[in-house]
């Protein structure tokens, strides 16, 4: 059917609250139903002004069994809401009764018999299915069986129930062997003609069909005493009126040996459906239809020609099969997959298959639970059924090959929450948080739950130590998401009714009451709530919802604007609705204009069908807005009540989850097993992840999302470079997540493609790098002062030298005016070596000698190239330095270190997000200001982002201290440089450390990444030549082990933080440096004693005059005056001494 959907404004005076009850005749049927997978079932029809199919509880495996009555139609299976029903079992009896006269009866269904958790069973129940109430009859079977045949009657003449019953296994796990014939009002069973003279056996699973007067017995199995199983194959009848004996009917084709199938019977024919044959090869199921002609028995069974439709499962055994005129349908029953809830409905006249539904993997129903949605798929959580409180967790993917969607269940990584319901439920993106709950004993839960769909984990979400709270136990809250922070407001506590709205900041993982519910506020919990951002504010509202625990109602609606988390303010916009009836425990979802409100109950009155569009955003244009059908102009209804539903926007859909039937009055209510997919584009909005194109919803696809708050998208958004994603219907840009690590993104593809080798793709990248990109740890210090050695002034003072003297030797022997110069300066004229009978150059000032002159040439060249060579040598060695460590206390007593300045350099070429955005800057003593941003191209789409910052600090801190910078974005690598003067002359101490993410993570999240630096004060002081000092105050910096990496989350976690903080954490040594560089010698000093080496090279030369002299004259034969021999002084002395000898003892005075 399809319903073509228009919106109708009502006014005011136009509706009141009393049409909620009229009724209408045009209602929204369920979309889908959820049917448990059960075998060992029977099944009857219903007939009102539509077929209904009743199925009794059954085997979900070997030991688990579906509770109660399934009443299923095309439209909703509903559970009997009774709190007293029969014991579950399987392999039972079930027939239709009736109850009263042709005036008036009731409509029964009746079970009997069958296998239980509690063993065999006998007793006997009758269903009243228009009033829902069952009553056990004070009548039992002869004998407790199970899986038996039987066959019913009808007597409308006396108002009487008959039931045939034959054979069937018994308590003992024996084949029963006897019959028997049934009437329900008389409360009586007696022996039915015994049947075991025909078949042999007492059989289990035989059938057994009635065609007034007779009955038909085939089909069964037992097992011989020897354990071999025994099929029966052939055909017994008997007549039902007299009760003959049974007579065995010798067929030309026998039976298949088939058991636990179906039969009908159809224009006198039996129809046998299906089952299985088990033999010692093991169990095959059956998918064929068999034939026997009432009219022609002795031909026996023929094949029907049945085709199953193209990938159903028809071949089962032990499924429940109601007849209806010309049809059998088939629900449930065991297949070679398990049990299954496939269903079939067959018409015996040309056995086309007329309607099935496929076996379908859903959950169970339930009420309370919630339904979110991550791009295509909705999120099923929680909820309860009775006394049965749910921790699974469902899948609905909207985009399978099923157009209605297809359940699976998840299963989700890492410790899980527990079963819960009336939990709230928030979503952003691939994110969706739990919040409290309600579980058994009616504990009421103290936990948030973080779900993470794109790597399918569960994060338990704990405050941290620096929390000032703990998570309040609560119940009913309402839950608002804005990444990264969570609100919830309201709930039920062990205290009582509350209304105090709290902050969980993911990023942090701090927990903050914002406002604490005042004596003014009325508490609520149940109600509704949602956060829409607009114009730069942040504003949420809450309508309705309970005061206490007696379901009162709170009929307004109110505003809280938190733009500014200091100062909120609170405001009643509407005290009571206008048209719309107000209620409790009612369905709701916001689809980006109006918050839609789907059923509700008000204790204990009545539940509601209706489907509310309210418009809260402006109080002057507030709606309230039902549907109409543009066939009949009717308001548009639910075809049945409910409250306590999950509901859902999806596109242009508002999708609605089981929830209550009567209302969540009793834990024993009636729990809906439909979902309905309630069509909206007449409103003309599409819901997140979809856009308004030509009047259709389109998806958004990969690589795009749509997260408009106000109404539909116009177009979808693309994410942001270097993300992307594979999903449809995307909704937040959470969804956009970077390509990892050693990938990079392809704008033309929007995927990510492999790095190519040699190359860098860091988390996020756009495209490769070349890896020159990355900064090189490093460190540039003062050095160590070594004296310089002359080196190569030695070897050109030598080289010059011996030019020079060739150059002199040259001039001198081939210039007469040089030897003369040179020879009448002769340094050495008293000195020389005299011949004997010539005059000495002192006696005789005209007289030159060549070899004086040419000594002192010599002389002169070798004085000054010795000077040179001194003077160099105390240039480049006098200067000496002493370095060492003293403690910082002593140095700081003599030194006053203020005016302090460093530089800190933050290099990142993975960095995602604005560079040129100043980084947040404190510090716990530090001067700072940023000196420059700058984001250096480093390819066509790529930057190095570079952020310095100037740090000054007038006194030396006694602790530790740092200075820490906070990014918006995320990055993959840190390089931190730190400089600053280090005390000597134009010299700077510098380090770099580089810090780079692990496993493909990124750096983001509330811990810093820690870069532990050294600061040595150290003290410079330089004498120069003549004693002016020359002193200077720096640092020697340096790093203190590796660089520690801060938060570090996966690339699907970035969204839930807020950037990431850079911390230089700058630990002061205790010991400083002083270094004194000075001159050994002073320059008077030092030009003394180069004076002082002048008269000794003198003294050298004159000696090797003299030598040369002698040794010349020497070889020459040549005498000289100083050539006496010592027998010529021997001689003169003697001479002397006689001339002149006293006539008294004398002294000899002699002169050399």
């Amino acid at each position: 059917m399809i319903i073509k959907l228009a919106l109708l404004l009502f006014l005011p005076d136009l509706i009141s609250s009393n049409r909620i009850d009229y009724f209408y005749d045009f209602y929204i049927r369920p979309s889908e139903t959820i049917i448990p997978k059960v075998s060992g079932v029977r099944a009857i029809i219903y007939e009102t002004w539509y077929s209904s199919l009743l199925v009794f509880s059954g085997n979900i495996d070997a030991t688990t069994f579906a509770s109660n009555m399934m009443i299923i139609s095309n439209y909703s299976v509903a559970l009997s809401s009774t709190s007293t029903y029969p014991d579950d079992r399987s392999y039972y009896g079930m027939i239709n009764s009736k109850e009263g006269n042709y005036l008036q009866n009731s409509n029964l269904a009746i079970v009997f018999g069958g296998l239980s958790s509690e063993g065999v069973l006998g007793d006997v129940w009758q269903y009243y299915i228009e009033k829902d109430f069952w009553k056990k009859i004070d009548f039992y079977l002869p004998e407790p069986v199970y899986d038996f045949a039987y066959a019913t009657y009808y007597d409308d003449y006396n108002n009487e129930t008959n039931i045939v019953i034959l054979g069937g296994i018994d308590n003992s796990n024996r084949f029963v062997n006897n019959s028997y014939w049934c009437i329900l009002e008389s409360k009586a069973c007696p022996n039915f003609t015994n049947y075991q003279s025909c078949t042999e056996n007492g059989l289990a699973s035989a059938q057994l069909v009635l065609n007034y007067p007779t009955l038909y017995l085939f089909s069964g199995f037992s097992y011989t005493v020897h354990g071999f199983i025994v099929n029966f194959d052939g055909l017994c009848i008997s007549d039902y009126e007299n009760k003959n004996t049974w007579v065995r009917v010798e067929l030309i084709n026998k039976f298949k040996n088939y058991t636990h199938g179906g039969s009908c019977t159809y224009k006198n024919n039996i129809y046998f459906f299906f089952g299985s044959l088990k033999d010692y090869k093991g169990i095959k199921y059956n998918d064929k239809i068999y034939k026997l002609d009432l009219s022609d028995l002795e031909s026996g069974w023929s094949e029907i020609d049945f085709k199953c439709p193209e990938n159903f499962v028809c071949a089962r055994d032990s499924f429940g099969i109601a007849c209806d005129s010309n049809t059998a349908t088939i629900i449930g029953g065991k297949t070679s997959f398990g049990s299954t809830n496939s269903r079939l409905t067959i018409n015996m006249d040309n056995f086309e298959v007329t309607d099935f539904k496929k076996e379908a993997v859903s959950p169970s129903p339930r009420a309370f639970s919630t339904l979110t949605k991550s791009s295509s798929k909705l999120i099923l959580f929680g909820g309860k059924n009775r006394d049965f409180i749910f921790d699974d967790i469902w899948e609905l993917d909207m985009m399978g090959e099923d157009q209605l969607g297809t359940w699976s269940l998840l299963s989700i990584l890492g410790s899980s929450p527990g079963p819960r319901f009336r939990h709230a439920a928030a979503t952003q993106g691939i994110f969706t948080i739990f919040v409290g709950g309600q579980t058994y004993e009616n504990r009421i839960i103290s936990e948030i739950w973080l779900l993470n769909t794109l790597s399918n984990t569960w994060t338990q979400l704990i405050p941290s130590e620096s929390s000032d709270y703990q998570i309040p136990a609560l119940t009913g809250t309402c839950a608002m998401l804005d990444l990264p922070k969570l609100y919830f407001i309201g709930g039920m506590s062990y205290s009582g009714v509350s209304f105090d709205l709290w902050e969980y900041d993911l990023s942090t993982n701090k927990l903050s009451l914002l406002r604490k519910k005042s004596s003014l506020d009325v508490g609520t919990f149940g109600h509704a709530c949602q956060l829409i951002k607009k114009d730069g504010k942040v504003i949420f509202y809450t309508l309705y919802g309970f005061v206490n625990t007696l379901n009162d109602i709170y009929y307004g609606i109110r505003q809280f604007d938190i733009t500014d988390t200091k100062n909120i303010k609170v405001n009643v916009t509407r005290e009571s609705p206008k048209s719309m009836q107000c209620r409790g425990n009612f369905g709701y979802t916001y689809n980006g204009r109006y918050i839609i409100i789907i059923g509700g109950e008000i204790f204990p009155d009545m539940t509601f069908r209706d489907i509310w569009f309210i418009n809260i955003e402006e109080e002057d244009n507030y709606e309230e807005l039902m549907l109409i059908s543009l066939d009949s102009g009717s308001v548009l209804l639910l075809d049945k009540p409910l409250s306590g539903s999950s509901v859902i926007a999806f596109s242009d859909y508002i999708i609605t989850f089981s929830g209550f039937y009567d209302g969540g009055f009793s834990a024993k209510s009636d729990i809906s097993a439909s979902i309905y997919y309630i069509p909206t584009l007449r409103f003309g909005i599409c819901n997140f992840g979809f856009y308004l194109k030509d009047e259709k919803c389109e998806l958004c696809l990969e690589g795009t999302y749509c997260s408009n708050t106000t109404g539909s998208c116009n177009k979808c958004n693309k994410c942001p470079a270097g993300t992307t994603h594979n999903v449809q219907a995307a909704s937040h840009i959470s969804q956009c997540v970077p390509c990892p690590k050693g990938k990079y993104y392809n704008i033309n593809s929007t995927v990510c493609l492999e790095c190519p080798k040699n190359y860098l793709c860091p988390v996020g990248s756009q495209e490769p790098l070349d890896p020159s990109v990355r900064i090189k740890e490093q460190q540039s210090q003062p050095l160590n002062f070594i004296k310089p050695s002359a080196g190569y002034s030695l070897i050109f003072i030598a080289s010059a030298f011996s030019a020079t003297i060739i150059i002199y030797l040259i001039l001198f022997c081939s210039s007469l005016l040089i030897r003369v110069v040179f020879s009448a300066y002769d340094f050495f004229r008293p000195n020389h070596i005299i011949p004997r009978n010539e005059k000495s150059f002192e006696e005789d000032f005209s007289k030159i000698s060549f070899v004086g002159g040419f000594f002192t040439g010599l002389i002169i060249i070798v004085i000054a190239f010795n000077f040179a060579y001194l003077i160099i040598q105390y240039k480049l060695e006098n200067e000496n330095e002493i370095r060492s460590l003293v403690p910082l206390s002593s140095l700081i007593q003599e030194q006053e270190y203020n005016n302090n300045s460093l530089t800190l350099h933050i290099y990142m070429y993975s960095y995602r997000g604005n560079c040129k955005q100043n980084s947040e800057i404190n510090s716990d003593f530090f001067n700072f200001s940023h000196s420059r941003i700058i984001d250096e191209n480093i390819s066509e789409y790529s930057v190095l982002c570079t952020h310095s910052v100037n740090v000054s600090f007038n006194t030396l801190f006694t602790f530790d201290s740092y200075i820490e910078l906070s990014f918006t974005g995320y990055t993959s690598d840190i390089a931190l440089i730190i400089e600053g003067e280090s005390g000597n002359p134009n010299e700077k101490s510098s380090f770099t450390q580089v810090l780079e993410s692990k496993d493909g993570d990124v750096l983001i999240g509330v811990e810093p990444s820690i870069f532990s630096i050294s600061l040595i004060p150290a003290y410079y002081n330089y004498k120069g030549y003549f004693g002016d000092p020359l002193e200077k105050l720096g640092f020697r910096l340096g790093a203190v082990g590796s660089p520690t990496s801060g938060s570090e989350k996966s690339i699907e976690n970035i969204y839930l933080n807020t950037g990431f903080k850079i911390r230089a954490q700058f630990i002061l040594s205790e010991f400083g440096i002083t270094t004194y560089r000075f001159q050994e010698i002073d320059p008077i000093s030092f030009i003394l004693s180069l004076l002082a080496t002048a008269p000794g090279l003198i003294s050298l030369t004159k000696f090797l005059l003299v030598a040369y002299e002698k040794i010349y004259y020497k070889i020459k034969n040549i005498s000289t005056k100083q050539d006496i021999s010592i027998k010529e002084q021997y001689n003169k002395i003697k001479n002397g001494e006689e001339n002149n000898a006293p006539e008294t003892n004398t002294m000899v005075n002699t002169k050399a």
